[in-house]
């Protein structure tokens, strides 16, 4: 079988992998990679609708499940803490079992398992994402750990194969575990943002199956707030083409998406990694816009949650021209409507100290002079005195008054 890195420019990363060693009685374990193998061949030539399937298809899913249940057994060996000195029979089992690993992973079963889970039965596909998650365990050794990041960092399809397993109902939900469990790592975060494919992650987040599309937002969440010292600089220098896919998301006027995308904006707003992205949404009247429309909304949950953003808006010192004169000649109607909302918690007492000193910026606000706008451009590279902190500090941010799902 071709192996993916075949011609890759990351071959030195397989340069030491152990060869496979040849014994005249292969143990069961010591043969799960091979099977594993031939089951994938077998996998990639039979049909893949229902109806074409037989008998010899659930024999060949159920062995696909036995090999898997092997590489899990010995990846839960490899992640066990020894608490006494382990002995001279345990580091050469412990030896043999990180061997087989290093093959399994060489041999890029992985990502071909993952490429067919559609042709697999419900409990084999739990399977496969059960050990592409465990693959990064804490705990595994070093060297199995450096290996399996480096297999998914620099792998051509590992990335578009799990986005668009989003498309597939009955692969969607397995391939979202496996996605996230590989975004809890700051390598792999910065390589799925290199790929691009964030943002068919955000138009999945339209997806009809409602279940699809919250998978796909809580991934997109973890993309963004799991390492944000990443995905910061990422999203001002790609702002324009992100928001043009993530503000459609407020505006579907579908509950879920809308409450989730609104949660998650907050989240990225409040970040001091996101001070400057902050700093260009605000001066977006668009933007600006789009939330004083949820405020309006029927939820109250939604307008306490667009009240966390409206407010950036109002203590920006930095106001552009044209978001102060769509506040001051909205004014009265925003104030009415402030003086109206209420924190889903009852004992909030921040949200209410936030509303009145929303409401009193908002009063004594006018028109300003005619200026020459500024360039776009130019707010992005402002480092003002507008920071996060001072920002948060003015409004009580850093309280209980945001609220995620």
């Amino acid at each position: 079988m071709k192996t993916w890195w075949a011609n890759s420019q990351a071959n030195t990363v397989w340069k030491c992998l152990p060869s496979r060693k040849s014994s005249k009685k292969a143990t069961a374990t010591e043969d799960a990679v091979r099977k594993l193998s031939d089951d994938v061949e077998l996998l990639l030539a039979r049909p893949s609708t229902d109806e074409c399937r037989n008998d010899s298809d659930n024999e060949l899913c159920k062995d696909v499940q036995k090999q898997l249940h092997t590489i899990l057994d010995l990846l839960k060996e490899l992640s066990r803490d020894e608490n006494d000195e382990p002995s001279v029979q345990t580091l050469k089992a412990k030896q043999k079992y990180k061997d087989i690993v290093e093959e399994f992973v060489a041999a890029d079963l992985p990502v071909q398992l993952l490429a067919q889970l559609t042709s697999l039965e419900f409990e084999a596909r739990k399977d496969v994402m059960n050990v592409c998650c465990a693959l990064l365990w804490h705990g595994l050794p070093a060297e199995v750990a450096a290996q399996v990041l480096g297999y998914l960092r620099y792998h051509p399809s590992v990335f578009h194969l799990l986005v668009e397993s989003y498309s597939n109902e009955e692969a969607a939900l397995h391939c979202g575990v496996v996605l996230r469990s590989f975004l809890r790592h700051t390598d792999l975060v910065d390589a799925f943002l290199s790929s691009g494919k964030v943002f068919e992650l955000v138009r999945h987040a339209r997806h009809p199956c409602i279940d699809i599309a919250s998978d796909a937002i809580y991934t997109l969440r973890m993309v963004m707030l799991t390492h944000a010292e990443v995905s910061g600089p990422w999203l001002l220098a790609n702002f324009e083409e992100f928001f043009a896919l993530f503000n459609p998301l407020l505006e579907c006027e579908d509950y879920v998406v809308e409450r989730q995308a609104l949660t998650l904006l907050t989240g990225i707003l409040m970040d001091k990694h996101f001070q400057r992205v902050m700093i260009v949404y605000v001066s977006n009247d668009r933007n600006l816009q789009i939330v004083m429309n949820l405020l309006l909304d029927d939820s109250t949950i939604i307008q306490a949650e667009a009240f966390h953003v409206f407010k950036i808006f109002v203590v920006n010192p930095q106001k552009p021209e044209r978001i102060q004169r769509i506040l001051v000649k909205n004014k009265e109607k925003l104030v009415t409507l402030l003086e109206s909302l209420h924190s889903v918690r009852s004992d909030d007492e921040s949200f209410i100290g936030d509303q009145q000193k929303v409401i009193g910026r908002l009063r004594p606000m006018c028109m300003p002079r005619r200026s020459t706008p500024k360039p776009p451009e130019d707010l992005s590279r402002t480092n003002s005195s507008i920071s996060m902190v001072s920002m948060a500090t003015t409004c009580g941010t850093e309280a209980s008054g945001h609220h995620a799902l």
